[in-house]
């Protein structure tokens, strides 16, 4: 369409901008043509867009458009103006014909530009906030912060311990060991309500109902009289229909039966009578009543039994699916109510209660601290101007007076509210209101937006534009995505217009490519997909040598793909980089810095230091402060930050920065790698400001505060994005969201073809309805109220995934690259694109997973990378002789065991990690390779692989092995609750779940298994879960005498206790790693157990878990007998399990000194076990061989005292 047609009359008016059409092109020219066609003022036009960087972009757009008209009525000869821009100055010069008055025009234009109002919906809100305080009623110094978890955390703890704890102990205990499945963990706890409390805070669209009979109730009494009365109906609904109940679920294990089925819950022929079994039941806790408080009975009402595990519709509706059955169990729904009501609706009503106490005290905390978070800026305005009386309202008047021209961006993210707020202003006869927007771009429901309110304001528009010309794309390359979505968006039911290709014609030579979308097919059963992309970005740039690196892109679902791509293209030297393409004054760390600079500049002003005191820098709990007013911590707090005013000069701002962090060690910065970076990048600006301004800080803090405000910032372009110090340019690594607006030369997309309506299954305990726009609260995924809400959500997600899809697709100018896996077709991808296609097997590739070695050497060799150092303290383009440096020294505080086996040796006081799990991989060479499956000479256990041969290596499935571990009770969780934690978990992080049972076998062969004779025979499961310790975090000291710790004194331990494993050799080893370290050393143990017949008399011991690969090729199976006692001990040294071990056992030394009373190193301490998971035998075949010593997979090394015992001196 020709975007100069479209009418400036005063009517609202939508256009649908499909990508790579020019969206911020048409409102550039648009705002041109309202200047100088309606001699619009900048101060009457008003764009909201949906970021700041969108805001930044729109300005910069609307000012090259001026510029460029300037330069060609300047020089028509030497100016090449854009055909759209051109036939609009013809038309006009017939209205206009003075050159010099348009360029007088422009001029008075560009000279005010600073008073266009480019922002953010928020930022908008927050103006008329300022301005209209008074009139609307709200505070006149608003403090405005998105993020305050330091605040939800305070609420949390408090109500905790106010609330919870002074619960009756019965109802305490029965919550602590509920059990739930929830987007926020399996545990009813204070995290659990921390981020309940900050979903419903942050929540514009659905409100959260206060409810006036949970204001002044005890807890405890409000608890037993819903169980007591709800058990009370329960018992005459099971009387009435219990029976009816079981003789249908008997009917449904006939059916499932007669489908070729076979349920573990439902037998056409159960072995006892399941109604007379909760007869009894019910008559039992009958009785008990008449002696005991409902209270003492809750555990027993509300356990997972019999009722639910059978009779409840949670496990009914799964078998009736699982088997694709048809059975009308409705006339059963009160009886199901009843039985929800007592299993899962008690600790529902907890829920509520508490959320409602903590909701209240968050307002009341909020308005007694003036905060806002930007939701309440919406929720304000709308509380004003659309939910009140606006009789002769001024406010309103003056707003809608202001502006003459209203265009709206990315109108497709815009949600109800918002719309019906822009309505109420300029929604009017008086207004052009023009919104742009691409319903096939709408991904972003979980920060609110809302397609329907897109299509809803679509049916009331005067007059709806589409924009057909496309700019981004090459023909060959659009011919192909027009042939895919011939049909439209199916789900979404979109219609899809086709596009016409206006790339740049200097088409280059390099990008002449014969199949320009290419379909790569392989097998998820034989490959890794992380390693096919890496295989073909391998071949694709040793066979394009032309094309630049830097233009490539990869398109993920999750950023935890994005970081194993990563992690698989560094190990090749391919350079790549996560992309985030975010404004460092956008950031969390520039509101941080605001409240640093201002109890600088402030030190004596209250309100000040106690909003630095309860941010992430400090970290003061927000009670303190309510209850002392002025503590001893403010008082020190004030004093130091008037002696850093006094300093900032001679120290220089990154110093007094630097001195914050390190005096308070803030852990939400110290872990919080990205904060911590941006952090400093902020204080390498400021401190160059400050310089340049001879330390004038009022003068830098009034230019810092515009940097904040978009619309008046001067730090824009690629030098003020936050950056990544440890990474280069190279090959781009972004979520599907995050290149939304960006393009890129070549895209891969590798993960397309998991998405299905498999892919988005929702729970709880927060359900939104966006009908009545109301918030609810129920722990049960199941209950049939949840289950609307529930089914609507996916059903919403699933066609959100199909957006997702076309966004992905519509990134790429010259090639797209998609991965379409042949094991899993029945998707958006397979079902409702492919299809379109007229010649597909012209598109579809083939390529082998494996890199050749000659490849590899030279793909290496092209990209020679040399790593980056973390250079967080250094400006390089200030004068050396104002900011003092630091020494290294003191920055780097806190280091780990894999820090120090890192080839590169950096540590970053910023990344205090833990644990370190990658999946190592050992292909054995032929002496040590048993070739196993080939011998007759080996007990049958050796040669059967492990069931986790097929689980997926690398550090994200090393980690999820471990978090299934952690979470695992060994003694109390049966087979079923461990099945569901390992869906749960491979859900989580994205892996396979059909591998779900074969790592159930793996995880039983673990605690199955015997440790050996030094450890008693004992098997995990024979230990008791309140005896077992698991994921132990420590640190320790690495300093003595103020000296570094360092590689020769840690190696000299391994020379003392000859006698035990790892001794001279390895000590040569250790020198090996140059190890130089001060602060603190920090590790995490996964597991610390008693072995003995008496507590009291038993020695500790370490156990490690370990997901290495020992095999003969990268490809075959996991045996048990590649993990001979010989193939571990070299897999050990290879790693440094043996200082990770020492490490380990020095922090139990300190622990069970500090714990155990009595304490003996040489009767107590035990020593280590590393379990290598992927290594251990079939247990039954492992104890019928003649073999009695320690299984395969399992190295034990008994406690070197007196090597712990130098460590202990040394750290």
């Amino acid at each position: 369409m020709d975007i100069n047609k479209i009418k400036l009359d005063n009517n609202f008016k939508l256009i649908e901008a499909s990508a790579g059409t020019g969206k911020s092109f048409t409102l550039a020219h648009l705002v041109l043509r309202n200047v100088l066609e309606n001699k619009l003022i900048p101060e009457e036009i008003l764009l909201l867009s949906f970021t700041k960087n969108t805001c930044s972009e729109l300005r910069d757009k609307i000012l090259s458009r001026f510029c460029k008209l300037k330069l060609f009525l300047q020089n028509p000869e030497g100016t090449e103006l854009d055909n759209t821009l051109l036939e609009w100055y013809k038309h006009y010069q017939k209205e206009e014909t003075n050159p010099k008055k348009i360029i007088l025009d422009i001029d008075n234009f560009i000279n005010a530009i600073y008073k266009l109002k480019v922002t953010t919906f928020h930022a908008f809100c927050k103006n008329i906030l300022e301005e209209f305080s008074i009139d609307i009623g709200s505070t006149q110094d608003p403090y405005i912060e998105n993020n305050i978890d330091n605040l939800y955390q305070d609420i949390i703890d408090d109500l905790w311990i106010d609330k919870f704890l002074n619960l009756d102990p019965e109802i305490i205990s029965a919550v602590n060991q509920k059990k739930i499945s929830s987007k926020y963990g399996s545990k009813i706890n204070k995290s659990f309500f921390v981020d309940i409390l900050k979903n419903i805070d942050q929540e514009n669209i659905c409100k959260f109902e206060i409810m006036n009979k949970y204001k002044n109730i005890d807890i405890s009494n409000y608890l037993k009289e819903f169980l007591h009365i709800n058990w009370k109906e329960f018992c005459l609904e099971w009387n009435n229909n219990g029976e009816e109940l079981y003789l249908q679920l008997i009917l449904l294990g006939k059916l499932i039966k007669e489908n070729g089925g076979k349920s573990q819950i439902y037998s056409s022929k159960p072995r006892n009578n399941k109604f007379i079994q909760i007869i009894k039941w019910i008559e039992e806790i009958n009785n008990r009543l008449n002696s005991e408080d409902i209270s003492q009975l809750l555990y027993d009402i509300s356990n997972e039994d019999l009722l639910f595990k059978y009779f409840y519709n949670k496990n009914i509706d799964k078998e009736i699916n699982k088997f694709d059955l048809s059975l009308d169990l409705s006339r059963f729904k009160l009886l199901q109510d009843k039985i929800y009501k007592i299993k899962e609706g008690f600790f529902t009503e907890f829920v509520r209660i508490f959320i409602q106490l903590a909701y209240i005290k968050l307002n009341t905390l909020k308005k007694s601290l003036s905060i806002f978070n930007f939701n309440d800026l919406i929720k304000t305005v709308e509380n004003k101007y659309l939910l009140s009386d606006l009789t002769n309202d001024k406010s309103l008047s003056d707003i809608q007076n202001r502006f003459k021209c209203v265009l709206v961006d990315e109108f497709q993210d815009t949600d109800n509210i918002q719309w019906s707020i822009i309505k109420k202003f300029f929604f009017t006869k008086n207004h052009f209101l023009l919104c742009v927007g691409d319903p096939k771009q709408a991904i972003y429901k979980f920060r609110g937006g809302d397609i329907e309110t897109y299509l809803e304001a679509k049916s009331d528009a005067i007059e709806v534009f589409s924009l057909t010309n496309n700019f981004r794309s090459s023909n060959k390359l659009l011919d192909v995505i027009n042939n895919l979505y011939k049909n439209g968006l199916k789900e979404s039911k979109l219609e899809y217009k086709n596009l016409n290709s206006k790339l740049n014609k200097s088409f280059n030579h390099k990008f002449d490519f014969k199949n320009v979308f290419e379909i790569v097919e392989f097998s998820s059963k034989e490959v890794y997909i992380e390693d096919l992309v890496t295989k073909y970005i391998v071949s694709f740039l040793l066979n394009n040598n032309e094309i630049d690196i830097n233009k490539i892109s990869i398109l993920t679902l999750y950023n935890s793909q994005c970081l194993e791509l990563k992690n698989k293209l560094i190990k090749l030297n391919i350079p790549c980089q996560i992309k985030n393409k975010k404004n460092i004054f956008d950031t969390e760390a520039s509101a941080l810095l605001v409240l640093f600079i201002d109890s600088i500049l402030y030190p004596r002003r209250y309100r000040n230091i106690s909003l630095l005191a309860t941010s992430k820098f400090i970290e003061i709990d927000m009670a303190e402060l309510i209850d002392h007013q002025i503590s001893k911590k403010i008082e020190i707090l004030t004093n130091q930050c008037i002696s850093w005013s006094l300093e900032l000069k001679e120290k220089g701002f990154l110093t007094l920065v630097n001195e914050l962090i390190i005096n308070y060690k803030s852990s939400s910065i110290i872990c919080d790698a990205d904060l911590y970076s941006n952090l400093f990048q902020l204080s390498e600006i400021i401190e160059i400001e400050l310089i340049n301004n001879d330390f004038n800080l009022n003068k830098v803090f009034k230019w810092y505060l515009n940097q904040l405000d978009d619309s008046l910032r001067s730090c824009t372009g690629d030098d003020y994005f936050t950056k990544d110090y440890n990474l280069q340019n190279g090959i781009n690594l972004s979520t599907i969201h995050n290149s939304k607006g960006l393009e890129y030369e070549i895209v891969l997309c590798p993960y397309l073809s998991i998405i299905s309506n498999k892919s988005n299954k929702t729970k709880g305990p927060i359900w939104k309805s966006n009908l009545d726009r109301s918030t609810y609260i129920n722990i049960s995924n199941n209950y049939s109220k949840v289950e609307e809400f529930r089914l609507i959500e996916e059903r919403d997600l699933f066609k959100e995934s199909e957006r997702l899809i076309y966004v992905a697709l519509t990134r790429s100018k010259y090639k797209l690259i998609i991965f379409n896996d042949i094991n899993n077709t029945n998707n958006i991808f397979n079902n409702d694109l492919l299809p379109n296609l007229e010649n597909i097997n012209f598109h579809k590739s083939k390529i082998e997973h494996k890199i050749e070695a000659m490849n590899i050497r030279e793909i290496s060799n092209k990209f020679n990378i040399n790593g980056l150092k973390n250079n967080l303290w250094k400006i390089n383009k200030v004068n050396t002789k104002k900011p003092k440096k630091i020494p290294s020294e003191e920055v780097i505080s806190f280091s780990s065991y894999s820090s120090w086996i890192r080839k590169d040796k950096k540590t970053d006081s910023a990344s205090n990690q833990y644990k370190d799990y990658e999946d190592n991989i050992s292909i054995l060479n032929n002496s040590q390779d048993t070739n196993l499956d080939k011998s007759k000479n080996y007990s049958k256990y050796l040669t059967l692989s492990n069931p986790l041969s097929d689980f997926p290596k690398g550090t994200i499935a090393g980690t999820c092995l471990h978090k299934i571990i952690e979470r695992f009770d060994f003694q109390n969780d049966n087979a079923d609750k461990l099945l569901d934690l390992i869906i749960e978990e491979l859900n989580f992080f994205q892996i396979d779940t059909s591998l779900a049972l074969k790592v159930r076998e793996g995880i039983f062969r673990i605690i199955n298994i015997s440790l050996g004779k030094k450890l008693l025979n004992k098997k995990l499961i024979d230990i008791s879960s309140n005896n077992i310790l698991k994921e132990v975090k420590y640190n320790l000291t690495l300093s003595y005498n103020g000296k570094n710790i360092n590689s020769y004194d840690i190696s000299k331990c391994f020379l003392l206790d000859q006698e035990f494993e790892f001794g001279k050799s390895y000590s040569n080893k250790i020198n090996d790693l140059q190890i130089l370290n001060k602060g603190f050393h920090s590790g995490c143990i996964d597991c610390v157990v008693p072995i003995g017949n008496k507590l009291e008399d038993s020695k500790w011991w370490v156990i490690d878990w370990k997901s290495n690969f020992i095999s003969g090729s990268e490809n075959s199976d996991c045996l048990p007998g590649n993990y001979n006692y010989e193939n571990m001990k070299e897999e050990m040294i290879k790693h440094h399990y043996p200082l990770q071990s020492h490490l380990y056992l020095l922090a139990l030394h300190r622990l069970l000194k500090w714990r155990l009373k009595n304490y003996q190193p040489n009767l107590h301490l035990g020593g280590y076990v590393y379990l290598f998971l992927k290594g251990l035998p079939d247990k039954k075949l492992f104890e019928k061989s003649v073999e009695k010593d320690i299984s395969p997979g399992v190295f034990i090394g008994q406690a070197p005292i007196n090597r712990i015992n130098y460590l202990d001196k040394l750290f």
